[in-house]
Order: C-alpha cells, then sequence, then structure tokens
C-alpha cells in the first residue's frame, strides 16, 4: 500500500504522539528490502564469528607468559613434524609435537606452529616453560596458536557485522521514534551538493536546511543516501519552496522528510 499525500497531510497535523498508520511505518523502515541491512550484518557477522572460532589465535596470553623473562628452558625433542590446513601469505604452517623434560616427572609433550618448516623430526630445540606449570611449554621460536598474530584480525568480521545490525536497528528506530514524537518544522533547502564519498556504490549528498526551529535558524548540515530524499531536497531548492521535517529537538541532525515517503 502506497503512501498518500493524504497519509502525510494527517501525519503533520496531529500533534505528538502521533498515530502512525502501518504502512507508512513500513515505508519509512523500507519495507521488505528495507531489511536487506540487518540480513547483511547478520550473515557478515556470523560468518565472522566462524573464522574467529577458527582462525583466532587463543592462545595469545600463553605466548606472552612463555615469552617473558621469568619463563624455564629446557632441551627438547622434535618427535613429529605435519603440515595443517593453513597457510599465511602461501606459506603452510607446520604442526611439531616436541617431548621436554622440565622436572623429574619424566618426559612431558607439547605442541606448537610456525609458519613454513624450521626443524624437522628428531631434531634438538630449546623449549621454554613455565616452573609453575610445567605442562605450558612451547619450543623457542614457534607458538602456541596455529594462526598467530596472523589470525588476530578476524576479530574485525563479526565486531564489523554487530556493528551493521547495531546501526540498521538504531535508524530504524530513530526514525519510527521521529513518525511518532518529531517535532515538526517547516525549513528553506539552501543547498544540495553531491559529495565524493559513497555508500554501497550510491553517491553521498550534502543537504543544508535552515529554519527558526533548527539550531537557532543556523544553517543546518545533513547527509543523506536516499534518493527519495535527494530528490525531495532538489525539487524544493530548484522551485525555492519550504520542506516540512519531524525532528529531535535535541539533536536537530537527526530529522525526517515526511514528504519523501509519499508515492513510496
Amino acid at each position: 500500500m502506497r503512501v498518500t499525500t493524504d497519509d502525510i497531510a494527517e501525519l503533520l497535523a496531529a500533534a505528538p504522539p502521533r498515530h502512525v498508520p502501518a504502512h507508512v511505518r513500513r515505508t519509512v523502515s523500507g519495507g521488505f528490502l528495507g531489511w536487506g541491512g540487518l540480513l547483511f550484518g547478520l550473515i557478515f557477522g556470523g560468518v565472522g564469528l566462524i573464522f574467529t572460532y577458527v582462525f583466532f589465535p587463543w592462545r595469545l596470553w600463553d605466548d606472552w607468559r612463555l615469552a617473558a623473562d621469568h619463563a624455564q628452558t629446557t632441551a627438547g625433542v622434535v618427535q613429529n613434524v605435519s603440515e595443517t590446513h593453513m597457510s599465511i601469505n602461501e606459506t603452510q604452517v607446520i604442526e611439531y609435537v616436541f617431548s621436554y623434560n622440565p622436572d623429574t616427572e619424566g618426559l612431558r609433550e607439547g605442541r606448537c606452529y610456525t609458519t613454513g618448516q624450521r626443524w624437522g623430526k628428531n631434531a634438538n630445540v630449546t623449549v621454554r616453560y613455565l616452573r609453575n606449570q610445567p605442562e605450558l611449554a612451547c619450543i623457542e621460536g614457534a607458538r602456541l596458536s596455529n594462526a598467530g598474530w596472523f589470525g588476530a584480525f578476524v576479530i574485525l568480521f563479526p565486531l564489523i557485522g554487530g556493528g551493521l545490525v547495531i546501526w540498521f536497528l538504531g535508524t530504524r528506530q530513530r526514525q519510527q521514534w521521529l513518525l511518532s514524537y518529531g517535532q515538526l518544522a517547516e525549513a528553506e533547502v539552501v543547498s544540495v551538493d553531491e559529495t565524493t564519498m559513497s555508500v554501497n556504490y550510491q553517491s553521498v549528498y550534502r543537504i543544508i536546511i535552515r529554519s527558526p526551529a533548527l539550531a537557532n535558524g543556523e544553517p543546518l548540515t545533513i547527509k543523506r543516501v536516499n534518493k527519495p530524499d535527494v530528490n525531495l531536497a532538489l525539487k524544493r531548492a530548484r522551485d525555492n519552496q519550504p520542506v516540512f521535517v519531524l525532528y529531535d529537538p535535541y539533536r536537530p541532525k537527526r530529522l525526517l522528510f515526511p514528504e519523501a515517503l509519499i508515492g513510496r
């Protein structure tokens, strides 16, 4: 169901809190297609969590402890060398199983990794371990996490995905709030200019408006990608006609062009 001129006229004539028809609420949220941003964020973040589980160097803290000055050293022998299923910059990550004797309890066995092979089977190596935790050990020059520091970057994927979800839900909530509780103002469109920025291959536009109710009458700059908003602002600037906005009195840059919903 399309939003009509009468729908917007009734909305603007009502005092907050306004009753907003369901189809107007759906339109301001972008309808079904508008939820694509949320879906993308969820998929991106979900895949990122999987990669984080697999590749994140969960044993970095143990590596730091073994690299500290208080760590002990002892002689060790490489018992087995094998390739893992991981490579870093096209170099295979190698797994080593090694034995060492840190105390009187006899031989212990450990496992560590390097990017590219550094030792062969039966090689004599130096092993670092903790005196109060002798089972925590690593060949000197190797690491306990198969991906090492390189794998730390994967944490960015779930963070970006989660950020997109939070941004999407926050934006939708603010738009819904503006429909019901936003203050009404009539503003002059001072200018509309295309910037060099783009979002999803769509240009970002800088729109400058001015109203006695906004920012003490000073010009207010907002940025929009949404074509209906940009087209409405361009038309009103060209025709030298005002535009109605619903805005947050505490944060005037949070505003909505309700007339841009007409026909959507």
